[in-house]
């Protein structure tokens, strides 16, 4: 990963700690489940607590290192005990993928039901469903709605998986997810929680509050990780004029990209803004070409085709050369298409704001921040906070 102050952090991977425990041992009704036959040694090592006890169970482990099996294994005992599951993801985008993901669950019977603000709520297969997947903002208002017909299911959740808990800490939505969980437990008594993060320090307070007792608390460090990180910090010359600085930052991302874009690997570069994400795209393709570098298929007619789809015509005068941007003000069908292509390998670099950094995976073998600032539209440019910088 690369943060680009008048400074900057870098990204690679390789290699990882062997699995240990097999799927088909411990949850061998459910093994089509995972995408995987074995557990990997974090995640064998939290099963006991998870599978063998009905407590609170707290888990910081890092990026990478499987925590979203050990959700879906306690969304597998409780679903199988006829209990719905509630998953809160940090962003709607991250809501899209567990839709698409657990396809899994449904192709066993039970029910995934995504809602959001985006989306028109049907009661009906909420309440029905086995496994819902919210935003905390979602779970906030239909919580405060629970005595409402619409909003009745919100009582009847038995597990409640908390993805990047430590989004307690964030300055505008902790409150919110404080709020939430607190109301989820006085609205269903017999709620579990299961909580995870890749950046909390403060592990065994988190726990503490959710009453989860130390045995079912993990802390896992560097060494699990499966996929090695290499952080850097690199440099850029300092001007005095802001709007060109953007620039120099934006050809020293590139910089750091390039090699691993020449390796067939892709590039993810966060910046500051939406219009932001749209310049440096622009800028960045005809950059790229100037350096022969190889990332487009402009020439490939079904890649033509495939970015017709596109509602955006900028992005899709982008992405023809391998260059993507994503971010809120994109409509849904057109971020899940540039997540998509991306995935494929279809875009070597893609500039986004912060809506790709809570969560959301993508093969990215070389991450950038090139701004430590987003742009607020009451105060102005407004420094990120250190959760920030560690999630992207």
């Amino acid at each position: 990963m690369c943060v680009l102050l008048p400074s900057c952090i870098v990204s690679e991977t390789s290699g990882g700690p062997e699995p240990t425990v097999p799927v088909s041992e411990v949850l061998p009704e459910f093994a089509s489940v995972f995408p995987f036959d074995e557990f990997n040694s974090m995640q064998s090592a939290t099963l006991p607590a998870v599978l063998g006890t009905d407590e609170n169970v707290v888990v910081s482990a890092p990026t990478a290192s499987g925590k979203t099996a050990i959700a879906e294994a306690a969304i597998v005992r409780t679903v199988a005990d006829g209990g719905t599951a509630l998953f809160l993801a940090p962003l709607r985008a991250l809501t899209n993928e567990k839709e698409r993901e657990w396809e899994r669950f449904e192709a066993l019977g039970y029910s995934v039901y995504v809602v959001t603000g985006e989306r028109d709520l049907d009661p009906r297969r909420a309440e029905q469903a086995d496994v819902l997947v919210m935003t905390p903002e979602k779970a906030d208002s239909a919580t405060r709605k629970h005595d409402s017909r619409r909003y009745a299911f919100v009582s009847e959740v038995d597990l409640c998986v908390i993805d990047e808990v430590h989004l307690l800490d964030s300055e505008k939505r902790g409150s919110v997810l404080e709020v939430t969980i607190s109301r989820l437990c006085r609205l269903c008594p017999q709620l579990r929680i299961i909580a995870l993060s890749a950046t909390m320090r403060n592990v065994g307070d988190v726990a503490a509050w959710l009453d989860a007792p130390e045995e079912t608390t993990f802390s896992f460090g560097d060494e699990y990780r499966p996929v090695p990180l290499e952080a850097s910090v690199a440099t850029y010359t300092h001007g005095e004029n802001p709007f060109a600085d953007k620039y120099r930052r934006l050809y020293r991302a590139l910089d750091l990209a390039e090699p691993h874009v020449r390796d067939g690997g892709q590039a993810l570069v966060f910046v500051a803004s939406r219009q932001d994400t749209v310049q440096a795209a622009e800028t960045a393709r005809d950059e790229l070409a100037s350096r022969d570098v190889p990332v487009g298929a402009r020439g490939e007619l079904d890649w033509h085709d495939e970015t017709d789809t596109l509602a955006n015509d900028t992005l899709r005068q982008s992405v023809i050369d391998g260059v993507g941007f994503h971010h809120a003000g994109l409509s849904r069908d057109d971020k899940d298409r540039v997540e998509a292509w991306f995935r494929a390998g279809r875009l070597a670099v893609l500039f986004s704001t912060s809506t790709l950094a809570w969560g959301v995976n993508l093969p990215a073998r070389c991450v950038v921040l090139r701004d430590t600032y987003h742009h607020d539209p009451l105060e102005g440019e407004v420094e990120m906070s250190h959760l920030d910088v560690l999630q992207m």
